[in-house]
């Protein structure tokens, strides 16, 4: 029963994410969720009475998925953890959100908003997981800078990239690779960006 109900649960807060994506928050009613998890309205209000509460455990929801998706990142392949391997996580976190993007255009306030709250978060769970790579990156080493601020500048490079679109008004993954690239390249962890998952694009315009 138990696990039931978790399912239920997350397809509603997926739901959630999805009709997020296309009318915002503020116009986001119980009804849209609904539709798009595939569940009865009345299902969405026994597990979420308002839409406050909704969005609410929607926050934790996004922090434990960035992190278990960063945890992902940080085992996969045979070798040792990388740099290299979180920023392609982050390229993969950012371009294909089911919401984010899309907010941006919709409710760009409510993004700014989002982030401002989540970032204490993200940085918490970036300079927990990511603080034994970070610890032998190249500036780390030398003095230059702290574990705890290298970890500030990789999440500001990927918000600032993500956040303010390029001259035509887009956030392409192009820009994003680069940015991130840069920040490897200057953190001695690669001699090149990650490659680009297949499948990634740019953001709607």
């Amino acid at each position: 029963m138990a696990e039931y109900v978790a399912a239920t649960r997350d397809r509603i807060l997926e739901g959630a994410l999805a009709a997020l994506g296309r009318v915002g928050p503020r116009r986001l009613t119980m009804g849209d969720v609904s539709a798009r998890a595939g569940l009865s309205r009345g299902t969405v209000y026994r597990y979420f009475p308002t839409k406050e509460d909704l969005l609410a455990v929607l926050a934790e929801y996004e922090q434990d998925r960035f992190a278990e998706g960063l945890r992902g990142a940080l085992d996969r392949g045979p070798g040792p953890p990388s740099l290299a391997s979180v920023v392609e996580y982050i390229i993969s976190y950012l371009t294909e959100h089911p919401a984010l993007p899309q907010m941006i255009d919709v409710e760009p306030e409510f993004v700014l908003a989002f982030m401002r709250r989540q970032m204490p978060v993200f940085h918490r769970i970036t300079e927990e997981l990511l603080g034994p790579v970070m610890s032998t990156a190249r500036p780390v080493v030398q003095g230059l800078v702290t574990v705890r601020e290298l970890d500030e500048l990789l999440l500001r490079v990927v918000l600032s990239v993500f956040l303010v679109p390029n001259e035509t008004g887009t956030v392409t993954v192009g820009v994003l690779e680069g940015a991130l690239g840069s920040f490897l390249r200057l953190a001695g962890a690669a001699d090149e960006a990650p490659a680009v998952p297949a499948g990634q694009g740019r953001r709607p315009a």
